[in-house]
């Protein structure tokens, strides 16, 4: 299993792997605080999609301003999820070059041909920063997320020469 070492962006700043007690230094804001309402247990749902080797955290100027990770669903298809924080919006390029450092890592050891994310549709920032991380947009799911907003389905494929 793929376990990548820190990822330094700049001098205080750098994408570790994934700790339980990360959940705990999040300060969530807008669409986040959502999900507390209506995904009973979140900080266990959170702690139970971490898979171990593919989960991480940003931490900028010593505060956690994200955790994302994968999870499969079958073989070479994973699920990209993302739980943004307060300060992420400080450093938006550092934290997409190094999320893209470690998404173009996993697609290749694990030899991802379809790497996916569920982005709600009013999130106009999270719709861009899954555009910067090479997502396109496949289609809008009417009534998807737990509070039942419109979310769209985006995509990075990975082609290859013969299936």
């Amino acid at each position: 299993m793929l376990q990548l070492a820190t990822v330094t962006m700049r001098t205080d700043a750098q994408i570790v792997p994934y700790h339980p007690n990360h959940y705990h230094n999040i300060q969530l804001k807008g669409y986040e605080l959502d999900y507390i309402k209506t995904i009973p247990n979140y900080e266990q749902y959170i702690n139970e999609n971490a898979t171990p080797g593919l989960t991480w955290t940003v931490i900028i100027k010593g505060k956690v301003v994200a955790i994302f990770g994968l999870r499969f669903q079958w073989d070479r298809v994973a699920e990209l999820w993302m739980l943004p924080g307060v300060g992420i919006e400080n450093d938006p390029i550092s934290v997409t070059r190094g999320a893209r450092k470690i998404l173009d890592n996993v697609i290749e050891e694990y030899d991802i041909m379809r790497l996916q994310i569920a982005v709600r549709v009013q999130n106009v920032t999270a719709y861009k920063f899954a555009k910067a991380l090479y997502f396109e947009k496949e289609a809008v799911m009417r009534c998807y997320g737990p509070e039942l907003a419109d979310y769209y389905l985006m995509s990075r494929l990975q082609y290859v020469r013969d299936i």
